[in-house]
């Protein structure tokens, strides 16, 4: 996969800025909330942590990090957010997603749309990018990713892998979600 030059990048969010701007002025409104697993949702932990210790008694690991989801939970509550799964978790299909998810707490008023591409395996920022540009039915977007993303950085909630989604990354989201408001 060729990469994108920086006068693509240009072009392609100028592209994306008309195509909210005409959804919104439509009276359309759809937020795509592209959504990362791990360091996100799915946390790391370490021996000297509580929820460690907690899978060491109990001998169930779990990826997923309950305190992530019920964030997610209330955020997609608060918000018209429509889920595209941009983690390479995808690869396991949306539906084996969804249930992850959901066995994690994810409660059942989330919408999910989609996937980013599974034959596309470049960049994830690259990837957002052309899905946003094949769905141009958005009125807002944001991701959820511990990955910087140097293009969609005024999008991006950027998550520390060992914390995740916590109350200042869902503070920071709340911000940059206000602008499709």
């Amino acid at each position: 996969m060729e990469r994108k030059t920086e006068a693509q990048w240009l072009l392609d969010h100028k592209h994306i800025n008309s195509i909210m701007i005409h959804n919104r002025s439509a009276g359309l409104q759809k937020i795509y909330m592209f959504l990362d697993f791990d360091g996100v949702v799915n946390v790391f932990v370490t021996p000297d942590e509580e929820e460690y210790q907690r899978i060491q008694n109990e001998g169930k690991f779990e990826f997923f990090s309950r305190p992530c989801i019920a964030r997610l939970n209330r955020f997609a509550k608060d918000f018209p957010v429509s889920i595209v799964i941009s983690s390479s978790w995808r690869f396991g299909g949306l539906d084996y997603c969804m249930e992850y998810l959901r066995e994690g707490g994810l409660a059942e008023h989330v919408v999910f749309s989609d996937t980013t591409s599974l034959e596309l395996d470049g960049p994830r920022e690259e990837l957002i990018m052309d899905y946003l540009l094949e769905h141009p039915d958005f009125t807002g977007f944001i991701i959820f990713d511990d990955i910087l993303m140097t293009h969609l950085r005024d999008y991006l909630v950027h998550t520390d892998p060992m914390i995740g989604w916590d109350e200042e990354r869902d503070q920071c989201a709340r911000k940059i979600i206000q602008k499709f408001m």
